[in-house]
C-alpha cells in the first residue's frame, strides 16, 4: 500500500474516532435536536468519504482493505449534494452500527498511525 492512501485512511480513521467520540455520551434525540452535534458529524463523514475517494482515484487497488467502500463513497456524495433528503435515523444507525466496525477495519490496515 502506498503512503498516499495510507494518508488518507488514517484521515479517515480520525475523522472515525471523532464522531464516535461526538457521539458517546448522546442520544438520538440529543443527535436530532443538537445542530453542532449533527453538523460535526456529518463533515466528519464528508471527509471520510472523500477520503476513500482520493484513493479510489489514485491507488483502488488499496481499498480492498474496506468492506463496504462503494456505499461509504456513496454517503458522501448524498450528504454533500442531496443533504436535504437524509434522514436522521439513517445516519444515527450508522454512527451507531457500522462506525465502530469501520474504524476496526481503518485499525488493521498495516502502516495506519493511531
Amino acid at each position: 500500500m502506498n503512503e498516499t492512501s495510507l494518508t488518507y485512511f488514517y484521515d479517515a480513521l480520525i475523522a472515525s474516532r471523532a464522531i464516535q467520540s461526538f457521539c458517546s455520551e448522546h442520544s438520538f434525540d440529543d443527535y436530532c435536536s443538537n445542530d453542532l452535534l449533527s453538523s460535526a458529524v456529518e463533515r466528519k463523514f464528508e471527509i471520510i468519504g472523500e477520503a476513500l475517494n482520493r484513493i479510489k482515484k489514485t491507488s483502488p487497488e488499496d481499498l480492498s482493505a474496506i468492506s463496504n467502500w462503494p456505499a461509504i463513497i456513496g454517503f458522501r456524495n448524498i450528504l454533500a449534494h442531496t443533504y436535504d433528503h437524509v434522514e436522521e435515523a439513517v445516519i444515527w444507525g450508522i454512527v451507531t452500527q457500522q462506525i465502530p466496525k469501520f474504524i476496526l477495519e481503518l485499525e488493521a490496515i498495516n502502516g495506519i498511525e493511531g
